[in-house]
């Protein structure tokens, strides 16, 4: 009569025979799914990669393009495609008023100087009133217009003083009452807006232009506004302010 198999070792090969079919089993359906599960988070990580990618493009984009439309403003401010000389006439009138200044007379060329892809307007303007005042007006004038940390920034059209005369006011009041005639010169982008004419050849102010007719202001500079100013012999002293920017 044959003997069993001890008990111990039937249960040894029975507990042997679960660990085959468990580790069959892993290789053979869990193993494969978690391969698949570790592809799958790593296109899911790819995916996130590409959103986030996308998303920063999109946000530089926009950001990109306020700047873009804020500088074109700011440009657009200084130096804008139309003449509309009243809004020229009264915004110097608005920074005379702020310096304590009340012009006398303010006259604009008829005509423009033709540039490099823009025109500039001669305007005429004589005042009676103190040195503080004038060093004031031209201070504002010059910063309605400037280039701050690299960005540009416009509060107000671009201006150039071309020429600044000035001399002792006749008495009364006398001293230290100044009597003071300046060009100035403001800018349109393009060219056509106005009759233009090309520059002569007298002197040149600081911005670049020059008087068109090429006649002798008060102190024998060249006159930016073809018309000769008042006579030679009341001016005493002469300045000449630079340009925006110089």
């Amino acid at each position: 009569m044959k003997r069993g198999l001890p008990q111990p070792a039937l249960i040894g090969l029975i507990v042997l025979g679960f660990v085959l079919a468990g580790v069959g089993g892993y290789f053979m359906l869990i193993g494969p799914q978690k391969s698949k599960a570790a592809s799958l988070d790593k296109q899911i990580a790819d995916t996130n990669q590409a959103i986030d990618s996308a998303r920063a493009l999109t946000l530089q984009a926009k950001t990109d393009a306020k700047i873009r439309v804020a500088d074109l403003f700011r440009l657009t401010k200084a130096m804008p495609d139309q003449t509309d000389m009243s809004d020229i006439l009264l915004e110097l009138s608005q920074v005379a008023q702020d310096s304590g200044i009340t012009f006398e007379q303010i006259t604009p060329a008829t005509t423009a100087v033709a540039l490099d892809g823009y025109e500039a307007i001669p305007i005429t303007v004589e005042f009676q009133g103190n040195f503080y005042e004038l060093s004031d007006f031209l201070y504002r004038l010059r910063n309605l217009v400037d280039v701050r940390h690299g960005a540009l920034d416009a509060s107000g059209r671009l201006f150039a003083v071309d020429t600044v005369d000035f001399a002792q006011a006749p008495p009364p009041p006398g001293f230290p009452e100044i009597r003071a005639h300046l060009v100035i010169d403001a800018f349109v982008f393009g060219t056509g807006t106005v009759p233009t004419i090309e520059p002569s050849t007298g002197t040149t102010g600081p911005s670049g232009t020059t008087g068109p007719s090429g006649t002798t202001g008060p102190s024998g500079t060249t006159g930016a506004s073809g018309t000769t100013g008042p006579s030679a012999t009341t001016p005493t002293t002469s300045a000449t302010a630079a340009a925006p920017g110089s």
